[in-house]
């Protein structure tokens, strides 16, 4: 109906194009459009907003208390699975509250669990106590421990990745578990308890410990408790933070006295009186929202006891409404909170329209009166502005040969000049640029070859001295390199006579004999994926499980060993090797052993990559006291080839430096 009306008037606009701008011509139309727009979309809001506002805070209430709930559900289960966990290995009698065995168990429990401050387990017979907790970095862990060995007296100790103890920390006062708050609940309670939230000992952060009691198989007898220390203000503080609260809301957790569990703000939980830190009331809160809403809910129950089920209310702060809801949190194992969530009106004005059915038909009319106006206007201009994009595209896909016809409308006119005249400037800038591109492309490429040869050669270089993984960490920049490896075995060889013999014939030819004889040896260490370490003259030493682990660590250098036997047989029949027969014995010595090593790079220069450790020294040992053209081996290298080698006894002997050991005669393969 509105077409017949405007038609006149896009007939005058036409008439007078020559004189009127583009901006003029597409102004008007639609901020007529627009203005009838906004009025009608105004007024409808106007008319559903507050219903709009009410039906999304109750949605969104509800959705943000279910969240939190089963958050602090599943965070409140965690620190009583792991005390089960420890009360049983504490019934079934795993943990040494002597020796620290068990403490492991503690260790992982709290790299997995970071909310977790402290596990620890006591004894009721003896009062022996032993835990693991974080240090107050917070990047490593300390062994607690109290028995008659400290004579009861608390002490800590440092603890390495293993569990295994590494220095004494510090003793700090008497402590006797059962007389702990955490200890007695759980004795009377019989059952998985919490503790009252309390002021840690040693970090001075507040804590609320989960315990349980431990009972012996048949249930009769109290054996002692378990417990975990929970640090509960920053993780729920973490967790209610990236709650999607609206701008200004808040969520907050409070005990039935009305003290601050967490909440979702950055106030502190404590408050400073004098020389004592006391836990802070949500009624003395430095944020508003978290203050007076506490205040609200005392003064209209009377006392915050009386919430019995989960509440929605509302009230005014300075004139604005903000929407409750509570919800009583219970566990059954002495949890007693209010979760609290508040939000203010203001948060929800800028979602009125997408709630709101008769704002978006009222906004499908408007966009439906303006299309048709903009068809009607767009017809009439679309065509040189048409021309002027296929031509712009034209360029971008690399046709630079592009011009565009002059129009009638004075801002299009000025237009299709200013284009034709870049078009010829692009022209004569691309051709240019062509060139210039030509000749550093060309560069680029010699140099990036000449780069890319010189990297694979000082990575190869590289990688002939250091094993890979040890090579990745030097280029990224580590500085020291070192590990500890549980079990590895280590391969030690001699050549027997080679001495005597280097005296009786040229140096070339013996280095050339050598060489020979170690690269087939290099040739058994890549074949069976070992590691060469080094060659000192003619011994050579290789190890099996460095520096990545491996299970057939003792297989690999068995079977190595065996071939480097053959080895030296095949070079026995060789013509040149026959000629030097005269020189003295030539055989090989080999000794092996199983154990734990240290290995590493040490050093900024000439690296090497070597092993240390008793280990090493007795696989040593084993080349220096065998026999020529035989592989000793030790017990413990025995002990796991058994099954697969020949093997013969040798008996005991005495080795340097360790006494009487027995050791074997490694004779071939079962199999």
């Amino acid at each position: 109906m509105f077409i017949p009306f405007l038609t006149p008037v896009l007939q005058k606009f036409r008439q007078k194009a020559n004189q009127i701008s583009l901006r003029t011509i597409l102004s008007v139309p639609f901020i007529l459009q627009m203005s009838a727009t906004v009025s009608l979309v105004g007024y409808a809001s106007f008319r559903n907003g507050q219903q709009a506002v009410h039906d999304l805070a109750f949605q969104l209430r509800n959705e943000l208390i279910a969240r939190i709930n089963q958050q602090l559900q599943t965070y409140i289960s965690i620190p009583h699975a792991m005390n089960r966990l420890n009360a049983n290995a504490l019934t079934e009698g795993e943990i040494d509250f002597v020796s620290d065995q068990r403490v492991n168990q503690f260790l992982q429990q709290l790299k997995i669990i970071s909310f977790v401050n402290g596990v620890y387990c006591a004894q009721q017979q003896t009062g022996n106590f032993i835990g693991v907790s974080r240090t107050k970095n917070w990047g490593s862990f300390e062994l607690m421990i109290s028995n008659s060995s400290t004579n009861y007296q608390m002490h800590l100790y440092a603890l390495d990745v293993r569990a295994d103890r590494m220095y004494f920390l510090r003793e700090l006062e008497p402590y006797d578990p059962r007389l702990r708050p955490w200890y007695r609940t759980a004795q009377s309670s019989g059952q998985a308890s919490w503790s009252q939230i309390y002021f840690d000992f040693t970090t001075q952060l507040l804590t609320l410990t989960a315990s349980v009691p431990a009972y012996s198989l048949d249930g009769k007898n109290f054996l002692g408790v378990c417990g975990a220390d929970v640090l509960l203000s920053e993780e729920l503080r973490q967790f209610l933070k990236r709650l999607d609260i609206g701008e200004a809301g808040q969520a907050f957790i409070i005990e039935r006295s009305g003290k601050l569990v967490s909440s979702s703000t950055d106030d502190p939980l404590t408050l400073k009186i004098r020389d004592q830190v006391k836990r802070l009331d949500a009624s003395q809160s430095e944020n508003l929202l978290v203050r007076e809403t506490t205040n609200y809910l005392k003064n209209y129950y009377g006392n915050l006891q009386f919430i019995k089920r989960p509440q929605q209310l509302d009230f005014l702060i300075e004139n604005e409404r903000q929407f409750i809801q509570v919800l009583p949190f219970r566990d059954g194992r002495g949890l007693d909170w209010l979760i609290v969530l508040v939000l203010p009106e203001a948060d929800f004005m800028a979602q009125i329209h997408a709630n709101n059915r008769i704002t978006l038909i009222l906004c499908l009319l408007a966009i439906g009166v303006t299309i048709i106006i903009s068809l009607l206007t767009a017809r009439w201009i679309s065509y040189p502005i048409l021309q002027l994009s296929q031509a712009s595209q034209a360029i971008a896909q690399g046709d630079l040969q592009q011009t565009v016809a002059s129009e009638k409308i004075r801002e299009l006119n000025t237009l299709a000049t200013s284009f034709n005249t870049m078009s010829q400037q692009l022209q004569e800038s691309f051709l240019a640029l062509e060139q210039t591109n030509e000749e550093l492309e060309k560069r680029v490429k010699e140099r990036t070859a000449e780069l890319s040869k010189e990297k694979e050669k000082s990575e190869q270089l590289l990688l002939n001295i250091l094993p890979q993984p040890i090579a990745e960490q030097l280029k990224n920049g580590e500085r020291s390199i070192a590990s500890a490896m549980e079990e590895v075995t280590i391969l030690f060889a001699d050549i027997v006579g080679f001495t005597p013999m280097s005296a009786a014939i040229p140096p070339i030819q013996l280095v050339n004999l050598l060489n020979q004889i170690f690269s087939h040896f290099d040739q058994l260490a890549e074949q069976y994926g070992l590691e060469k370490i080094k060659t000192i003259g003619d011994a050579y030493m290789v190890v099996g499980g460095l520096p990545l682990p491996r299970k057939d660590h003792a297989e690999a250098i068995a079977n190595m060993a065996l071939d480097m036997q053959a080895v030296m047989t095949q070079f026995k029949s060789q013509s040149t090797f026959s000629q030097l027969q005269g020189q003295g014995q030539f055989q090989i010595r080999i000794g092996i052993n199983t154990g734990s090593v240290v290995a590493g790079v040490i050093g900024i220069k000439k690296f090497i990559y070597d092993l240390w450790g008793d280990a090493v020294n007795i696989a040593s040992r084993m080349e220096s006291s065998g026999e020529a053209g035989r592989i000793q081996v030790t017990e413990a290298t025995y002990k796991l080839l058994k099954d697969q080698y020949q093997f013969e006894p040798r008996g005991v002997i005495s080795v340097k430096g360790r006494g009487e050991m027995k050791t074997y005669w490694l004779l071939d393969r079962r199999f």
